[in-house]
C-alpha cells in the first residue's frame, strides 16, 4: 500500500502541530512497512493507492480527478475553529451552507463543502469534530473516524520520570493571537502566578509577539522561547500544572504532552477543551474573559495544582495512531475491492 500525503502550508512558513502530526504519521507508517511519500504536484508519473489530505479540506475537483485515476481519498481536516463555535452559530452556518448550495452552486463548489460527502474516509483528531462535520456538511457517519494525536514512546517514558516540583505553571504554544498568550500573561501578572511560556512566534517582528514580550518580567511572566525536546520535557516535569487559553484547537499536541507528564490542566471554556478530553482526571475550564476575571480563576487553580502520577488522560503512541490510520486505509481499499 502506498500513501501520498498532501498539505497546503509549507512547514517553513508555519511550524506547529500539523507538521508534527504529518511527520510522525509518515515515519510510523513507514516503520510498519507501508510506502509513504509527500504528494509531488509537479510529477505526473507519481503513483499510489491513497491520497491523504491532512490539515485542509480536499478540493472537490482533486477528489473527482483522484477517483478517476483510481486513487482512494482520505481527508483529515482540522475543524478547530468551526467546531468551537456555539450552537446558534453552527445552526446559522448550516442554514447559509444550504442556501448557498441551492442558489449559488457555481460559487459554493469552489468551497468544496461536498468533499465531506465525496471522500472515501474522514479522520478527525478531536472527538467533537465528527458530529460537527455531519451536522454542517452531511458527512456520512460510517465514513467518520476519530483518531487522536499521539506521542513517541520514548517521549511518554521521559515525561513520566520523577522530578522535583518547582513553583510555576507551564504554557507551551506558538505565540500567536489565537492562543491568547497575552491574555494569559496579563492574568498571571495580576494573580501573581508564575507561568513559564515555551514556544516561538511565526515571526519575531509580529506586533502580537512584541506585546507579549513587553509583559515578560521573568518573575510571573517567564519566557524561555523555543527549547529542545529534552529541555521541554524537563520543564514540564517540574511544573505544577499546564495552562492554555486558546480560542480553538484540534486536540493540541502540547496538551497531550502535559497529560503524559501528569499535569493538571487549566484550559479555556470552549468546546475544543470542554469536549476534547472526556477522560481527563484533573481539568479546570476558564471563560475567555477580561484579565482580572481570568486571574482569579488562575490563582485558584495554581493554589491546588500539583503534578501527579500517571497520565491526566490516556495518550497513545504515534505507532498506535499509525496502526489505527492504516486500518482506515485498509478498510477503504478492501471496500473498493468487494
Amino acid at each position: 500500500m502506498k500513501i501520498l500525503f498532501s498539505h497546503d502550508i509549507p512547514f517553513h512558513l508555519a511550524h506547529g502541530g500539523s507538521q508534527t502530526h504529518i511527520e510522525s504519521l509518515m515515519r510510523e507508517l513507514a516503520a510498519l512497512g507501508e510506502e509513504v511519500e509527500p504528494e509531488r504536484w509537479w510529477d505526473e508519473k507519481q503513483t499510489g493507492d491513497i491520497i491523504h489530505y491532512i490539515g485542509r479540506r480536499a478540493p472537490l475537483v482533486n477528489v473527482h480527478l483522484a477517483h478517476q485515476k483510481g486513487f482512494k481519498v482520505v481527508m483529515t481536516e482540522f475543524m478547530d475553529m468551526t467546531a468551537s463555535r456555539p450552537r446558534h452559530q453552527l445552526w446559522l452556518q448550516r442554514l447559509l451552507i444550504r442556501l448557498g448550495t441551492r442558489h449559488l452552486p457555481a460559487f459554493t463548489t469552489r468551497l468544496s463543502w461536498e468533499s465531506f460527502r465525496t471522500v472515501d474516509a474522514l479522520i478527525f483528531c478531536s472527538p467533537i469534530e465528527p458530529p460537527v462535520a455531519q451536522y454542517l456538511f452531511g458527512a456520512d457517519p460510517a465514513r467518520c473516524h476519530f483518531i487522536s494525536h499521539g506521542l513517541e514512546a520514548d517521549v511518554l517514558e521521559a515525561l513520566a520520570q520523577p522530578e522535583p516540583e518547582e513553583d510555576y505553571l507551564v504554557s507551551v504554544a506558538t505565540i500567536a493571537p489565537r492562543k491568547r498568550t497575552v491574555l494569559l500573561a496579563e492574568a498571571a501578572k495580576i494573580a501573581g502566578v508564575p507561568i513559564l511560556f515555551l514556544g516561538k512566534p511565526y515571526s519575531e517582528s509580529d506586533p502580537y509577539f512584541q506585546q507579549f514580550r513587553s509583559l515578560v518580567d521573568q518573575r510571573f511572566v517567564r519566557y524561555a522561547g523555543f527549547v529542545s525536546e529534552v529541555e521541554k520535557q524537563r520543564l514540564l516535569r517540574r511544573a505544577r500544572g499546564f495552562a492554555l487559553m486558546s480560542e480553538f484547537e484540534t486536540g493540541c499536541i502540547a496538551v497531550y504532552e502535559a497529560s503524559a507528564a501528569g499535569l493538571p490542566l487549566f484550559l479555556s471554556r470552549l468546546p475544543w477543551a470542554t469536549g476534547g478530553y472526556p477522560k481527563a482526571r484533573q481539568i479546570q475550564f476558564c471563560p475567555l474573559d477580561k484579565p482580572a476575571a481570568v486571574a482569579a480563576r488562575l490563582k485558584q487553580f495554581y493554589d491546588s495544582a500539583h503534578r501527579f502520577s500517571g497520565h491526566n488522560f490516556p495518550v497513545p503512541t504515534w505507532r498506535q495512531v499509525a496502526e489505527q490510520t492504516r486500518a482506515v486505509y485498509r478498510h477503504v481499499l478492501n471496500k473498493a475491492a468487494t
